[in-house]
């Protein structure tokens, strides 16, 4: 391995570091050493792996197998505070806090200063926290701040600035820089540069190349969770990056052939901006056509789908539906022009758990199944949900059983199958495989594929690269809170919609083509 042994001795090693989640292997065979001083970047595609890497090294996951050395030991972390207390502090992309707890209260949740009698040492506290906030370029009135009350940016910085506070010896940093401003990053790379002159470690997860390679010693590149290279910053070029993230089989057996009427657009956005998440955004979309968005982490992807399905309305710009002005503010808007939208997260966004399948089914519909005084007509709700779990192949114990008790891959199958109830004329799927077995994904796939061959438009949102290039017709591609790429099928290959991602090729993208 190059970089980390030949800085200094390890302070972590990992040694095949293997995870998976029901069906889906999220690490294989993983090894990683990290020196005393040395800021180690890891990188990879959505999906690759990196997050899960990192909550193992931080003791929020536990390996299926494998060995964690620290200083050359075995050891097992059976907890954060377990690795918190070897040393070993994360910091998560999406800030992790108590909204209604001030800075200082959330500063030392947990680890409070306590004197005699057990009395809170407040101002010993407070002088601590300030201290380390101001390394940060924070005032010390935030302290009494709701943490809810601060900008997203310095809740992370906030946050940092506790991970330095417990002096650990590992600091891991997801995405640090994806929600913090240009001077706010700065600050925060000083840090780094004074935590290698400690002989501190840094895990540095980023899409950001020129981050990357202004920061660290060495270089991961990670690839459907195994590693593919181990490089110095110095061999880390532009095309090898991109060739190690790249690699995988496409299948282009899915993919099927279809006539597409481009000379009217079924929905058009000119100039969305949102500030802070989009900006400049241009693109059509035809019926009948899957036409895929692909980003990496913090790009603006799901942004841009809710704003067409008005739960985060731009602040400028125009939607046109069938040539015709569009501006839905709400959900309920954006589903009465046709527009359905199936989200990301099933769990938490989709589904409502405890209810059975057949109220998930039809809770889009409700108004269609109802007689005089709102009662549900029982056979007819019966017949539809009948319907579809037959055309769906939904596996359930019945459709009074809790959506809670089916797999993952029947739950996606009932978020979809309320969304075709009234076929859409748009329909937005954002990561409609994810966390599913290859079934049920492959099942998936086909009912894309079929629908787009009905006429309905799909804006298919995919962190798997390999997904994207199977399906879509034609491949948008974001970076930055910008489109950074438009590509037809036969333009987009692998390397190509990669060195658009990671921002290589920014081309000025503003008119539809």
């Amino acid at each position: 391995m190059l970089g980390g042994n030949e800085l200094s001795r390890p302070i972590i090693e990992l040694k095949g570091i293997s995870k998976s989640f029901g069906g889906v292997r999220a690490l294989v065979d993983v090894d990683l050493a990290v020196a005393a001083g040395e800021v180690r970047a890891v990188i990879g595609e959505n999906g690759a792996g990196k997050s899960t890497l990192m909550k193992i090294i931080a003791g929020t996951v536990t390996p299926d197998r494998g060995e964690i050395r620290l200083d050359g030991r075995p050891v097992t972390f059976t907890g954060p505070r377990a690795a918190a207390d070897a040393g070993i502090a994360m910091v998560y992309q999406e800030p992790v806090f108590y909204p209604d707890l001030t800075v200082l209260e959330n500063f030392f949740s947990g680890v409070e200063l306590v004197g005699r009698g057990g009395r809170l040492l407040w101002n010993e506290m407070a002088r601590q926290a300030a201290a380390h906030l101001a390394r940060l370029g924070m005032p010390k009135e935030v302290l009494h701040q709701r943490m809810g009350e601060l900008s997203i940016g310095r809740q992370q910085l906030v946050l940092i600035a506790r991970a330095l506070a417990r002096d650990a010896r590992v600091l891991i940093l997801d995405e640090p820089t994806s929600i913090l401003s240009h001077a706010e990053s700065e600050a925060l790379f000083t840090i780094i540069e004074e935590l290698r002159r400690e002989q501190k470690s840094v895990l540095y997860i980023s899409h950001r190349m020129d981050e990357i390679m202004r920061l660290a010693d060495t270089i991961t590149v990670l690839r459907d969770g195994q590693v593919t290279a181990h490089l110095t910053a110095a061999e880390a070029t532009q095309e090898r990056i991109i060739q190690l993230m790249s690699g995988r089989k496409i299948r282009r057996d899915i993919y099927r052939e279809r006539s597409i009427d481009r000379s009217k657009p079924l929905l058009q956005v000119r100039n969305l901006r949102r500030a802070g998440y989009y900006e400049n955004i241009n693109f059509e979309i035809y019926r009948g056509e899957v036409l895929a968005l692909y980003g990496l982490v913090g790009s603006g992807r799901t942004e841009v789908a809710l704003a067409l399905f008005g739960d985060m309305p731009p602040e400028e710009g125009e939607i046109l539906l069938d040539g015709r002005p569009v501006r839905p503010r709400r959900s309920r808007e954006a589903i009465d022009l046709a527009i359905s939208y199936v989200p990301e997260d099933r769990r938490t966004q989709g589904l409502f758990l405890p209810r059975s399948v057949s109220d998930n089914l039809t809770s889009a519909v409700l108004g269609q199944l109802t007689a005089a005084l709102g009662l549900i007509v029982s056979r007819r709700e019966a017949e539809l949900v009948a319907r579809q779990m037959d055309a769906l192949s939904i596996k359930s114990d019945g459709p009074s059983a809790p959506v809670a008790s089916l797999s993952g891959g029947n739950q996606q199958k009932v978020l979809l199958g309320r969304w075709l109830i009234e076929r859409p004329t748009l329909l937005i799927l954002d990561e409609p495989t994810r966390g599913i077995d290859i079934g049920t994904k492959t099942e998936i796939h086909r009912l894309i594929m079929d629908l787009a061959a009905e006429g309905i438009g799909v804006l298919l949102i995919s962190s798997e690269l390999a997904e994207v290039l199977a399906l879509a017709d034609r491949v948008l591609v974001m970076y930055e809170g910008r489109l950074s790429g438009q590509l037809s099928r036969a333009e987009a290959t692998e390397a190509n919609v990669l060195r658009h991602a990671l921002g290589y090729a920014q081309e000025a993208v503003g008119v539809p083509r």
